[in-house]
C-alpha cells in the first residue's frame, strides 16, 4: 500500500529554496563563534569585511544586518555533513543577501510576514513580541508555513548595507 504525502519537507536550514534570483557573497567569520548554517549574520562592528552571526552583547540594533549563512553547495555534504554544519571562526561565510533559502523558526506564520530575531536567544520568530524584546530584520519575509520540522522558507527581498 503506498503513502500519500500531505505535506512536503522544506529542506535543512540554510539551503537555498529557489535560486532564480538569489544573490550570495561571501565574508569572513571574524567571531571566536561557529556559525550555522541558515542564521542572521551581521557585520562586525569597527570591521566591514567580517560577520558574525546574532550576539546581544555586540548587536543591539538591525543596522547591521547583510543577510543569512547559507550551505555552499559545493562543500555539502561532504565537508559540513548532510544535516549539520557551520562556518568555523576564520572561514569565510556563504551570504545570502536576496533570495529564499529555508531558516527554522520557533512561531508559524503566513506569508508575507516580516521575520524578527528574539533577543533572548536568538531564534527566528515572525511575533513581534513587546517592545525591546525581539528585533525586526529589514526586507525579511516569510514565503510559506512552517513544516513539520519547524523549517520554514522566508525571502530576503532587498540587499542590505552591501
Amino acid at each position: 500500500m503506498g503513502k500519500v504525502l500531505s505535506q512536503f519537507q522544506h529542506g535543512t536550514p540554510g539551503a537555498i529554496s529557489r535560486a532564480v534570483d538569489d544573490i550570495v557573497i561571501s565574508l569572513k567569520n571574524g567571531s571566536e563563534e561557529e556559525i550555522p548554517f541558515g542564521v542572521p549574520v551581521f557585520l562586525m562592528p569597527g570591521n566591514n569585511n567580517c560577520v558574525q552571526k546574532y550576539n546581544s552583547a555586540s548587536v543591539s540594533d538591525a543596522a547591521r544586518f547583510l543577510g543569512f549563512s547559507v550551505r555552499a553547495g559545493d562543500r555539502t555534504p561532504g565537508e559540513y555533513g548532510s544535516s549539520e554544519g557551520a562556518y568555523s571562526p576564520g572561514d569565510p561565510v556563504d551570504i545570502l543577501v536576496r533570495g529564499s533559502m529555508v531558516a527554522a523558526t520557533v512561531t508559524n506564520a503566513v506569508p508575507g510576514q516580516p521575520v524578527y530575531i528574539r533577543i533572548s536567544d536568538g531564534k527566528l520568530t515572525t511575533a513581534a513580541g513587546s517592545a525591546g524584546t525581539t528585533i525586526l530584520l529589514p526586507n525579511v519575509s516569510v514565503r510559506g508555513p512552517r513544516d513539520g520540522q519547524n523549517h520554514m522558507e522566508i525571502v530576503v527581498t532587498g540587499r542590505n548595507l552591501l
